[in-house]
């Protein structure tokens, strides 16, 4: 059974969520979601690590992202914007945490 989330905030926690479950994800950082009374579009910001394919990347966090919130609120996704602003080297730079929440972001 599918439930409909009380506002923007609960569709950014499921988002983020999904999209830190995707291997090569390490941050997630909601930056937009457009709520109406039967759909919702989403804008998220990531994170990954070097080699991941970042286009594989961008399309899997759409797809799950997609499913997850359609799935948990039963509202259509009509789009997940993702943008990719870094790029982390293993040696390099310093593990960061899966997901960062909506306050944080």
């Amino acid at each position: 059974m599918t439930t409909r989330p009380a506002d923007a905030a609960e569709v950014t926690r499921i988002a983020v969520r999904a999209a830190g479950l995707v291997p090569g994800v390490s941050v997630v950082r909601p930056a937009e979601v457009r709520l109406d009374d039967r759909s919702v579009g989403l804008d998220l910001h990531l994170i990954t690590w070097y080699g991941h394919s970042v286009p594989a990347i961008a399309e899997t966090v759409r797809a799950v992202v997609a499913d997850r919130v359609a799935a948990s609120t039963g509202l259509h996704v009509a789009m997940v914007t993702v943008t990719v602003d870094d790029l982390l080297v293993p040696g390099v730079d310093v593990s960061a945490p899966a997901t960062v929440s909506a306050e944080g972001g």
